[in-house]
């Protein structure tokens, strides 16, 4: 989800030993206590120093607390989320300010967000090759353990999004031009709280999620963007309502939930819903492409959370495919996943003693099994019609094996692939 772009920008003016002064207890004041100020457009500074004095918030010592709040407030001049002048301050961002206050909370929670905040704070000051020792001194007052492996797991999970640094031990070293706006992202998005949902607002969405198919904990949890530790409070909570039910076990013991259609958090019956999805997926059918479907069709989908993952499959399939995005989407997608196939698809060199029947065998490796399901489907009806149009020419070439036959089979071969393409759309 990442941090937005006000935030990351006053991480930049802010430096991580702000959550240890008074820095943090000026912001808690600025969400806590300023009720009475957030429907004025220009607030004086003494009118604000007044209220900051009375102020449970400030637990610091009171000395010099004008010459700190006109640092403070200049730094938020500088963060834009208010402007100040001499005697006032005008354009007040009350929502940034809340927002920025509530990250700092959260920074201060964990080592990790503040090894992040000290690299993003020393690449942005114009450095490229960061040593862990500039990361220590600037962490010093929070005497933090083992920054050594804390950078390193950051490296580790930042890689496998395109990050390219590296890190040997003494110096953090990133392999992007300065003024590349992606690394600040790399180093702050996660230290934003992985879900800032309400409690009903998670249910709500994990409720929505588990109604069209079946899902673990985990994949809930990737799904969402949601703590795996949250995403199993919240499903001990709808079991305990009865609002989802336990549906199978997968690997490792893995288990897999539905929504419970027997009390279906939507309000709807059983019958009722199983009615709505094939009224569309029929009609769909017989509207797209003039195929007379009837309910009998649908007795092998055994329930109603597979037939509504179908009918939304079918929903999306009409989406226009024509478009500038859609086709860019369509040919990476396609460039992706073939490399995919390409990788555990091997094929053996044809028999040198037998070039007219060389012996080919192909080995498929079980990881082809993690691709999208409707790329599966499609592989499969691709291998069948690969069959049967083997078996046409095979038949050809059993008459006769002559070079007019041949180049008849070859011909026939690319007319028949060349249709198939032009079938479904494309074009070779």
């Amino acid at each position: 989800m990442g941090l937005s772009n006000q935030n990351i920008h006053a991480l930049r003016v802010f430096p991580p030993d702000s959550i240890l002064g008074e820095t943090l207890e000026f912001f808690e004041f600025l969400k806590y206590d300023t009720k009475q100020l957030r429907n004025e457009h220009i607030i004086s500074k003494n009118d604000l120093l007044d209220i900051i004095k009375k102020s449970s918030k400030i637990k610091q010592k009171k000395l010099n607390l004008a010459k700190k709040l006109e640092k403070f407030l200049a730094s938020l001049d500088k963060t834009l989320f208010l402007k100040k002048d001499k005697d006032a301050l005008t354009e007040i961002k009350w929502k940034e300010i809340d927002s920025f206050c509530s990250l700092l909370r959260l920074i201060e929670r964990s080592d990790e967000r503040k090894v992040r905040w000290a690299l993003y704070s020393i690449f942005k000051s114009g450095n490229l090759k960061i040593s862990k020792d500039a990361v220590t001194s600037i962490l010093k007052n929070f005497k933090i353990k083992n920054i050594d492996n804390i950078i390193k797991k950051i490296l580790k999970s930042e890689t496998l999004s395109g990050f390219d640094a590296d890190f040997d031990g003494k110096y953090f070293v990133i392999n992007h031009e300065i003024s590349d706006k992606i690394v600040s992202h790399y180093l702050t998005d996660a230290i934003a709280e992985p879900s800032r949902r309400s409690p009903g607002k998670l249910e709500e969405e994990i409720l929505k999620l588990i109604d069209e198919g079946s899902y673990s904990n985990k994949e809930i949890s990737q799904s969402l963007l949601v703590d795996e530790g949250l995403i199993s409070r919240t499903i001990s909570k709808l079991r305990e309502n009865n609002q989802i039910i336990l549906s199978s076990f997968g690997q490792h013991g893995a288990r897999y939930f539905t929504t419970n259609c027997d009390n279906c958090p939507f309000g709807t019956t059983k019958t009722s819903c199983r009615k709505e999805a094939l009224s569309y997926i029929i009609s769909t059918f017989m509207e797209d492409f003039d195929l007379s479907l009837t309910a009998n069709d649908f007795d092998s989908v055994e329930t109603n959370q597979a037939l509504l993952k179908i009918k939304r499959i079918v929903m999306n399939s009409r989406k226009e495919k024509n478009t500038k995005l859609e086709r860019n989407i369509g040919d990476n997608l396609n460039i992706l996943l073939s490399k995919v196939v390409d990788k555990f698809i091997e094929i053996e060199s044809p028999n040198k003693k037998s070039p007219l029947l060389p012996e080919i065998t192909m080995e498929v490796k079980p990881k082809l099994a993690n691709l999208p399901l409707l790329y599966q489907l499609g592989l499969k009806k691709g291998a069948q019609g690969g069959i049967h149009l083997m078996d046409e020419i095979l038949q050809l070439a059993s008459k006769s094996i002559q070079k007019e036959d041949r180049v008849k089979i070859k011909k026939h071969a690319l007319s028949e692939a060349n249709k198939f393409l032009n079938n479904i759309g494309l074009k070779n």
